[in-house]
């Protein structure tokens, strides 16, 4: 078998390079509009904000209930839920109806509504409104 000679080494280097080179360009082309402000379409990263004033109202080593507005049948519900017990880590959250029902109960909103109401509905009482969203429930039974 021939070997190659220098020529052709260094084409082959060259190719080797520059399709790497197009393969970089390529993926940052692609991903560009995936990062920046508006990377983040569910706002994960605002919900610490939002549950700033809640967090302290609540034990760190409490397990807590979770409810919200946004249907279990959609994405948004889920990314809500797991992002709340991403943000109240160690806090254990889950959801409501666990049994025994936890004592508080974090509700987390999407859109206006009477959290009053939704609370009663569930066997909730309203301990603070820290708006935004973010409510604070106690269980009836507690």
């Amino acid at each position: 078998m021939k070997q190659p000679s220098s020529g052709q080494l260094l084409t082959a280097c060259v190719a080797v390079a520059a399709l790497a080179l197009w393969s970089t360009v390529n993926f940052w082309g692609t991903t560009a509009g995936s990062t920046g402000p508006d990377a983040d379409v569910y706002k994960i990263g605002d919900q610490a904000a939002r549950f700033q004033d809640l967090m302290p109202e609540l034990p760190a080593t409490a397990i807590v209930g979770y409810v919200s507005d946004a249907p279990a049948s959609q994405i948004l519900s889920s990314v809500l839920y797991a992002s709340a017990q991403y943000t109240f880590a160690p806090r254990l959250v889950t959801d409501q109806r666990t049994k025994p029902a936890p004592e508080w109960v974090i509700g987390d909103f999407s859109k206006p509504l009477d959290v009053v109401q939704f609370g009663k509905q569930r066997g909730l009482i309203l301990v603070k409104d820290f708006g935004n969203g973010a409510v604070l429930y106690r269980n009836q039974g507690h």
